[in-house]
């Protein structure tokens, strides 16, 4: 029998003694509430090939397009190869949702470490619930009225380098961006979470500039806090999984000398919080 344990006040938990090869319904039924729950799980041990983390996805939900910044695995298009060759500078050392510039960011993201540094190479997440409930009530009260920008950030970086000013503009063409309410509601719990991140929100509605980058400032370094976070050492063949829909990640990139590759499948729809009468959707 696998169980569970809580990592921190705030968010994570490892689930102990399960082998997601061979998930079925039930599990995938009993994961999902442990995701609500706990907003990212752990596995140690699992080394899922292709087509068997491709399947897991799909028990947790249909699966969506891969993102448009990087490639998939030859032998599933199902799974996104994120591979950080030495000296190469990583676009996710910034606190951020998954896609949050989109209209339909993805319900959850499931990624396994392939390669992974001797030292180095964690990654953090944050609860934007905790961020939330921790703020003082006449501030809370001041951003439940608000609503801000989210672009695509520093992927401008790839279309810039490659066509210059015409890249930008057909990255914003294409992908455009997104506005949310700062204090956003999490379409299954109902319970509020701070939906701002550094990496892709870039301006609140109807502030002047000054006001509106100050005010995100703020809300930035409450979400650094460790109060809010939990930190995951990667061996290969771990897998974590999170609910995108009030939690943020950063994967910290101090592993220059050493190449780092990962996993990824993203679950865009959740079909049990449809099924149950809810939208899908993080506002």
């Amino acid at each position: 029998m696998w169980s569970i344990e809580r990592l921190t006040p705030a968010l994570g938990a490892t689930v102990i003694d399960v082998d997601l090869r061979r998930a079925d319904q039930a599990l995938g039924d009993a994961m999902y509430e442990a995701l609500l729950e706990h907003q990212v799980l752990f596995f140690e041990n699992q080394h899922l090939a292709p087509h068997e983390h491709a399947a897991f996805g799909r028990l947790m939900g249909e699966l969506g397009a891969r993102h448009h910044s990087y490639v998939t695995h030859p032998d599933d298009d199902d799974v996104v190869v994120l591979d950080w060759e030495p000296g190469a500078r990583p676009d996710a050392a910034e606190w951020h949702s998954d896609m949050t510039f989109t209209t339909e960011p993805p319900f959850a993201s499931i990624l396994q470490a392939q390669v992974v540094p001797p030292v180095g190479g964690d990654t953090l997440w944050a609860s934007m619930y905790s961020v939330h409930d921790r703020l003082d009530p006449g501030l809370r009260r001041d951003l439940e009225g608000l609503s801000a920008v989210h672009d695509p950030g520093a992927f401008r970086n790839g279309p810039y380098a490659e066509r210059g000013n015409d890249g930008i503009n057909e990255l914003l063409g294409t992908v455009g961006s997104a506005v949310w309410p700062i204090i956003s509601h999490h379409p299954v719990t109902g319970r509020p979470y701070v939906n701002v991140s550094e990496s892709n929100t870039r301006w609140i509605i109807g502030l002047g500039a000054p006001e509106s980058a100050r005010m995100l400032t703020m809300l930035f370094d409450i979400i650094n806090r460790p109060d809010h976070q939990v930190r995951l050492r990667w061996r290969e063949g771990t897998v974590a999984m999170w609910d995108n829909r009030g939690t943020q990640h950063y994967a910290v990139s101090d592993y220059a000398e050493y190449r780092r590759v990962m996993h990824r499948v993203a679950v865009a729809r959740d079909v049990r919080g449809r099924a149950r009468g809810h939208l899908g959707d993080p506002a």
